[in-house]
């Protein structure tokens, strides 16, 4: 038997002078491209909770020791993370008119 996927919600913000098609269609654009990179919609939710985990318990860890080999498997977490979103955000983004002003614009995934 497999588990349910659990329901996230994706939504884009700081996307001034969009319409809501626009605003839709990104959004729905970046949830394929995110659950594509990390592996299936079943694995957005679980793939998030492992980064924001992993990033705690590194956080003000010395430089050093977060380049350790014992802080490996964390860097790894966050870096397929991190990787999924930048290639989903790109995707997302991509179709709009790039000379709009999208520096301040971000996707938030609530559960």
């Amino acid at each position: 038997m497999t588990e349910p996927t659990q329901a996230y919600i994706v939504k884009m913000v700081n996307a001034t002078g969009l319409s809501a098609a626009q605003r839709s269609a990104a959004e729905l654009r970046f949830r394929m491209a995110l659950e594509s990179g990390v592996g299936g919609p079943e694995y957005v939710v679980p793939a998030l909770q492992a980064c924001m985990l992993a990033r705690s318990l590194i956080e003000g860890l010395p430089t050093e020791e977060v380049t350790d080999a014992e802080c490996g498997a964390e860097r790894e977490v966050i870096a397929l993370w991190e990787n999924a979103e930048d290639r989903a955000i790109m995707t997302a983004l991509k179709p709009l008119n790039t000379a709009r002003d999208m520096d301040e614009v971000r996707f938030e995934i609530s559960v």
